[in-house]
């Protein structure tokens, strides 16, 4: 399908609101193709360079190497023709490339090395400071196995200056501890990271408080570890993108005494492995998880089956943590040789291999939810749920602290303890699952919806609907659950706009029908036409056609009066959703209808103010119709009986613009003229409206 520039930024600019993902990727990159295609260089250039952060911010850095390449060359090439301030944008970008290429082992060493260089080149032509060099000559170094050319470069950057290209106060000391913590100098990197922990740019303070975790566990501060495991993980959980920094976590949790809380990671997490953000991150979350996965296994318990949800439509089928754990040592062993293929040495696999061996380190940790950290968070009721479900856990009840901890998630809940909550839930939920509870489960996933829902971690909580409405069987619901389309049209409205929550909705009208809830089905219709994207093409096909099917289905009965304003914001959802089809005889007959039912509404009311602004609003895109239709007297008709419907107080612009433009094609310019100017309509409003 051909794309106007019109078109394609509409595009790129709607892209602006999507979240990561493959729908945001595929739209930028059609962007991208056609605007290559109609020769705008410029506009290309721009969206590129978005692009590259959108990848590299999000788990696709690879494709940023493309979109960065291409900007880097075409501004070689005519510097001129951009426009300013790209040069220092590009300067930047040098060092996201840096920082990921050498996580690929299928790309040789020689190219990281030609590319610091020339970044080098660039930053000195620049008049900029080598600080963000060394930086990352260091981290190259560090990853793979120089680390006597990682100190010296750690050195050299601590006596070099910052500037304005040099990263932030939270991310040069998480590269400094990195390099110190692998230097085993763990008191330094502690004094030199913790005052970063406060640090508050898109990376941080989950980059430091993850590098910081074994330092503060091999040096005794096993207090400062589990806050610092803490808050990086509220701010990894969500974004697959903190796969590395989420193998740090995990590592902790083998070295703190915490494999359970490592295998509930392992179970929420796994799924994203098949979309690392690099075969580092990919190899160093694998050789953590086997890492918690043989301290389960030394505890005597490697027969319990992990169960996974169901992420994008798909779920990993269920395994034991043995058969895991053999799975994942085989993913680590294969990465770590190509590495050190790619290195000349051995680093990697000796590094990794010591991930994976990785034991208690001190005594153990107690984590949020089961220690004694809650005791000055809350009131009695706290305290002695903290020390039932540390009883139970101490006895081997492992179902029975499951249960202590939902009803310590409801109090912490109630007490405006939210991160809490969310904490001690987690960990129940998946020991109801593990140990087949399937119906507290159930409960218990909600009861995490709505925690997050209520303190707006809107993404948090569509996650826990979508698994409770996927993973959970109607048999294993309990009776305190919602009906299941309330369910999917609480998902629905969290989802925001695109083709998952336009779906949700119509799960919830057919449910909703199923049920005999007419207004609700209604409703749920009207928001699954409003959430589809709109179709730019004549056939209805996959979701669409369903959703209009059901429309169909609707508008087929008489309608009931009580429910008159549902009914038209279903005929006007579907008129929205064919418009731009071509098929404006339908979308006139269908708000013809509208037009019936809501002049009867008022006839009956003509108090209802709401009625009367709708009728405005219908009777002006009748107008519309009928003047594509070729039909400019029933266009006039309607655009003139718009303005009545709306009286002196309402909306009148839009139905004026329609009359005045009819009133204009009849001949009747000092009609059209008196209404153009008492609605303050120019002569570049008619252009614009006749044009689209």
């Amino acid at each position: 399908m051909s794309r106007t520039e019109q078109d394609l930024r509409e595009l790129f600019r709607s892209t602006h609101v999507m979240p990561d993902g493959a729908a945001k990727f595929a739209a930028l990159e059609e962007v991208i193709r056609h605007a290559d295609a109609l020769g705008l260089v410029e506009f290309a250039f721009e969206v590129r360079m978005e692009a590259t952060e959108v990848f590299q911010q999000s788990w696709a850095p690879a494709k940023a190497f493309l979109t960065f390449s291409w900007c880097l060359a075409a501004y070689d090439r005519e510097p001129g023709r951009f426009e300013g301030g790209h040069e220092e944008t590009l300067l930047w970008q040098f060092k996201w490339m840096v920082s990921s290429v050498h996580q690929f082992p299928e790309i040789p060493l020689g190219r990281t090395a030609d590319l610091l260089d020339d970044m080098e080149r660039r930053y000195r032509r620049g008049g900029h400071s080598p600080h963000a060099v060394l930086q990352h000559r260091g981290l190259v170094a560090e990853a793979t196995g120089d680390l006597a050319r990682a100190q010296e470069y750690y050195e050299q950057m601590a006596l070099t200056r910052r500037d304005a290209l040099s990263d932030c106060s939270g991310c040069v000391p998480s590269s400094q501890v990195r390099t110190l913590v692998a230097l085993g100098r763990d008191e330094e990197a502690i004094r030199l990271g913790e005052p970063a922990r406060g640090s508050g740019c898109t990376e941080q303070p989950q980059w430091i408080n993850s590098e910081l975790l074994l330092p503060y566990l091999r040096t005794g501060r096993g207090e400062q570890a589990a806050e610092a495991h803490r808050t990086a993980y509220r701010r990894i959980r969500g974004n697959p993108g903190s796969l590395g920094e989420l193998a740090s976590n995990l590592l902790f949790c083998a070295h703190s005494g915490n494999p359970g809380r490592g295998l509930d990671l392992i179970e929420r997490h796994l799924s994203w492995l098949d979309r690392a953000r690099t075969p580092l991150a990919d190899m160093e979350f694998a050789a953590a998880a086997v890492a918690v996965l043989s301290a389960v296994e030394t505890g005597g318990d490697g027969a319990p089956v992990l169960r996974f949800p169901t992420v994008e439509g798909r779920r990993r089928p269920d395994t034991t943590v043995t058969a895991l754990a053999a799975e994942l040592r085989e993913r680590v062993l294969a990465l770590a040789a190509r590495f050190d293929a790619r290195n000349g040495n051995g680093y990697q696999s000796a590094r990794m291999g010591e991930w994976m061996a990785a034991g208690p380190i001190g005594e153990p940790v107690p984590l949020p939810g089961t220690g004694t950290d809650l005791r000055s968070r809350s009131g009695e009721r706290v305290h002695r749920l903290t020390d039932r479900v540390a009883a139970l856990v101490a006895a081997g009840d492992r179902p029975g602290a499951a249960r202590a901890r939902v009803e310590l998630a409801e109090t912490l809940l109630a007490a405006e303890h939210p991160a809490e909550a969310a904490e001690a839930a987690e960990e129940a939920v998946r020991e109801l699952d593990r140990y087949g509870a399937p119906e507290e489960a159930a409960s218990c996933r909600w009861l995490l919806a709505r925690v997050h829902q209520q303190h707006a971690r809107r993404g948090d909580a569509a996650e826990r609907l979508r698994q409770l409405l996927d993973d959970t069987d109607d048999a294993d619901r309990p009776a305190s659950l919602p009906a299941r389309p309330d369910l999917e049209a609480r998902l629905g409205e969290l989802l925001g706009n695109g083709a998952e929550p336009a779906a949700r909705y119509l799960a919830a009208s057919l449910g909703f029908a199923a049920a005999g809830r007419t207004a609700d089905r209604l409703r749920a219709l009207v928001q699954a036409m409003w959430r589809h994207p709109y179709s730019d093409t004549e056939a209805e096909t996959g979701l669409l056609r369903d959703i209009l099917t059901e429309a169909r289905t609707v508008l087929a009965d008489a309608p009931d009066p009580a429910h008159t304003g549902e009914v038209v914001a279903v005929l006007r959802g579907y008129v929205d959703q064919i418009r731009a089809t071509g098929r404006h005889r339908e979308a006139a007959d269908h708000l013809t209808t509208a037009r019936t039912l809501l002049e009867q509404q008022l006839a009956a009311d003509r108090a209802d103010p709401g009625a009367a602004e709708e009728l405005t609003d219908v009777l002006t895109e009748l107008g519309q119709a009928r003047l594509r239709l070729g039909d400019p007297a029933a266009a006039e008709e309607a655009a003139l009986a718009a303005l009545a419907a709306a009286g002196d107080d309402g909306y009148t612009w839009d139905a004026a613009l329609l009359a005045a433009r009819v009133l204009r094609a009849r001949g009747a310019a000092s009609e059209a003229a008196e209404l153009m100017a008492a609605h303050d309509i120019t002569e570049d409003d008619l252009s614009e409206a006749e044009e689209y």
